[in-house]
């Protein structure tokens, strides 16, 4: 179980938007679902290895409480820096999410 002391971080969650641009050219931009309290924890190098076998590439892990609707297209701002949310895992009869997230890098 997720105590409220763990989640330390403040974070939007960003869902994708349709939407286009000045020359008629469809554009992907994100816009503000919702904002969240949650636990970043950067994964080990074991976990990072296991993890990418898995998913494409996968840096951290976010848990948060649950979240009705949360899917992996959306992505996570917190601190300045945008994660893209690889999976949704559900904890405990809808009690908490954990996120496997990749930290893109502008």
């Amino acid at each position: 179980m997720l105590r409220s002391g763990e989640m330390d971080r403040k974070a939007t969650i960003q869902t994708p938007t349709d939407s286009v641009n000045e020359l008629n050219e469809p554009t992907l931009t994100f816009s503000t679902w919702k904002t969240r309290m949650i636990a970043l924890l950067p994964l080990s190098g074991s976990e990072q290895v296991n993890a990418m076998s898995n998913e494409a590439s996968v840096t951290h892990r976010v848990r948060m409480r649950y979240t009705a609707g949360l899917v992996p297209k959306m992505r996570i701002i917190c601190q300045g820096r945008t994660f893209e949310i690889m999976s949704v895992l559900e904890r405990g009869r809808r009690m908490e999410h954990e996120c496997m997230v990749n930290e893109v890098l502008d």
